[in-house]
């Protein structure tokens, strides 16, 4: 998809980079980071596509450089429970996605792509 600068387009990328910045600066996604350092090691930048608060647990979905995506569940109130994970290939999630998440992913991945080239 190309992207066409929007304001749509925009406001997504405000919030998938605020989104990066609390991935790995806040103390309450550690957890997070952690799963996703212990899946991809070589890992490099990520961003939060979607986060769906539950009442015990956090679902949230994670682009991941630019090849895969993952989604995680934790519980909230107990860090003994395993988190609940799976990891798609980009090309597998992106199928069927309405034009509005198709948007967000094109930003995620221009972001990430920037990342990439950056370090």
């Amino acid at each position: 998809m190309k992207l066409k600068g929007t304001w749509t387009e925009q406001t997504y990328r405000e919030q998938l980079i605020a989104s990066k910045t609390r991935l790995f600066n806040d103390r309450d996604m550690r957890r997070f980071l952690s799963v996703i350092r212990e899946t991809f090691p070589e890992m490099k930048t990520a961003y939060i596509l979607y986060w769906i608060p539950e009442q015990g647990e956090d679902i949230i979905t994670f682009l991941i450089d630019t090849h895969s995506i993952i989604d995680i569940e934790l519980d909230r109130y107990d860090e003994r429970i395993a988190p609940i994970m799976s990891v798609i290939p980009i090309e597998n999630w992106s199928k069927g996605l309405s034009k509005t998440n198709q948007i967000k992913l094109a930003v995620a991945m221009e972001l990430a792509k920037k990342d990439l080239e950056s370090k």
